[in-house]
């Protein structure tokens, strides 16, 4: 469940833009900032930068087009990316008259682990992505009907497995599940807008992870910590991700402009395997059998996503609740009520599993007229139901800076500090298994209890439709053991929306 700036950018921001209040655009003038708010901005970020010293962080994620104006109207849609080629002579506003947009783009992740882990050395990691939606009341005059399709291509290495020693998460999002498909489907759905969209209607083949805990600011980060989303919910099978898919549907409401209700029902499938290859749309996203469900994912969300103050600050504030009917494995107790690590059988049935969620985001200072121009305070938080989990807590945090330097308003630079720790029931069996010199649950290199990871990076855009973004990536306790040395990554996002 991996991804790249602008394929996730993409992703969430469609899931963003969808989960966005269609608000009237919103008159902003710039106010002039006071020396007093760029004391304690920049205090933060130096604070920041104290804190994480000498232990690097990882990547970021979206842009935005540089202001054009200090009169910019102020709403909470996420803009548009711009793109390399514009217009294509033509082509783009030629199509979308028709009703068809489209966006071709690629991102490669490249690491070189200097410090620690297994041993030195790097990896890169690239992916290709096309992507199409189609206005069908523009077609054919169905009225608030549109289709959205995905497509990526994968390739590259995995620098985590290879050179971190880390079994659970990588310095590269955008690697895995890709399966070596030349075309991978990653979504194939239909949204039906109804009574000025406060109703939204999404039903066909995606993940729960499309719209639930979703954020546009996640893949500023380019770990698979919290691009797309929080990990602690996206390593569960009843909360896939993209670039998996099941059936599924969910509606949202707006019972107000700034608030939403969002309740969905999902096929609840095992990642594939090699005895059941077909499961979450198979190898090439295609295969949309039935076969091997094991029960249904029920999510819901509540938010509220306000527009503060004179400088129309953006917000939001979610939380969420998940429940997948599956049958799940203890931990711990075998199917008899004895250590599974002892008697080597099965773990013991629980029926059902949770999971919760809590997301915010809140701009307090405001640098320029663009939507995200500003500082932006963000922080998710996910408990599992950890008996037969792997994560029971997956705590993240960050802080984000964009336009803050007038002559290069897109730039932006980014913070983030992950935590997260594994269920206890599984750090007692990795224990048992450790004193009988058994392999570990789940390969791990160590028995597993807690890990941390910090990011930083630096966004450029050169040219609309280009970013490049330096990394650094500091992994503690990789894997969630002290079996691994802390690794210190560097790390360069190039990302191109054609």
């Amino acid at each position: 469940m991996g991804q790249m700036i602008f394929a996730c950018s993409r992703r969430v921001s469609l899931s963003c833009t969808q989960a966005a209040s269609q608000r009237s655009p919103r008159s902003f003038s710039v106010h002039e900032t006071q020396v007093t708010t760029k004391t304690c901005r920049y205090a933060i970020a130096l604070f920041l930068v104290a804190a994480t010293a000498g232990v690097a962080p990882s990547a970021f994620g979206q842009q935005m087009p540089a202001p054009t104006s200090s009169q910019a109207q102020i709403t909470q849609t996420w803009p548009a990316p711009a793109h390399i080629f514009g217009d294509w002579g033509g082509l783009r506003t030629k199509l979308e008259d028709l009703g068809v947009t489209y966006s071709l783009t690629y991102t490669s992740e490249s690491v070189y682990n200097a410090v620690g882990g297994l041993r030195p050395g790097a990896d890169y990691a690239q992916q290709i992505g096309f992507t199409a939606n189609v206005d069908w009341e523009k077609v054919a005059g169905v009225p608030g009907l549109v289709t959205h399709t995905y497509l990526i291509n994968r390739a590259g290495r995995n620098a985590s497995a290879d050179y971190v020693g880390d079994t659970v998460l990588q310095a590269q999002e955008i690697f895995g599940a890709g399966f070596g498909v030349g075309a991978k489907l990653v979504w194939f759905y239909g949204e039906e807008k109804l009574f000025d969209n406060r109703v939204n209607i999404a039903f066909g083949r995606f993940a729960p992870g499309t719209d639930y805990n979703a954020s546009p600011f996640y893949c500023t980060f380019m770990t698979l910590t919290i691009c797309g989303h929080n990990r602690g919910l996206t390593a569960n099978q009843g909360f896939e991700d993209w670039p998996m898919n099941v059936w599924g549907a969910r509606v949202r409401v707006r019972p107000t402009e700034d608030t939403y209700v969002m309740v969905g029902a999902f096929q609840s499938q095992p990642f594939p395997t090699t005895a059941e290859p077909f499961t979450q749309g198979g190898h090439s996203g295609w295969d949309w059998t039935l076969e091997g469900t094991t029960g249904a994912s029920f999510p819901v969300e509540v938010a509220y996503e306000p527009i503060i103050g004179r400088d129309k600050m953006p917000g939001h504030y979610k939380l969420g609740f998940n429940w997948d009917t599956s049958t799940y494995p203890d931990n711990f107790f075998d199917v008899n009520g004895r250590p599974l690590a002892l008697t080597g059988l099965p773990g013991f049935p629980h029926r059902g599993r949770a999971q919760f969620w809590a997301a915010a985001d809140q701009m307090i200072f405001r640098n320029g007229p663009n939507p995200n121009d500003g500082l932006i305070l963000l922080a998710t938080f996910a408990h599992n139901e950890s008996d037969t989990t792997l994560f029971n807590n997956f705590a993240w945090a960050g802080v984000i800076d964009r336009g803050f330097w007038p002559a290069r308003p897109s730039d932006q630079i980014a913070f983030g500090f992950s935590y997260y720790d594994v269920s206890k029931k599984l750090t007692d069996t990795q224990r048992i298994q450790a004193m009988l010199a058994s392999p570990l649950a789940g390969g791990a290199l160590g028995v597993q209890q807690y890990a941390m990871v910090l990011e930083a990076n630096y966004g450029i855009s050169p040219i609309p439709g280009l970013l490049i973004q330096p990394e650094l990536e500091y992994f503690i306790r990789p894997g969630g053991t002290n079996a691994v040395r802390n690794a210190f990554l560097v790390g360069l996002k190039i990302a191109a929306d054609f």
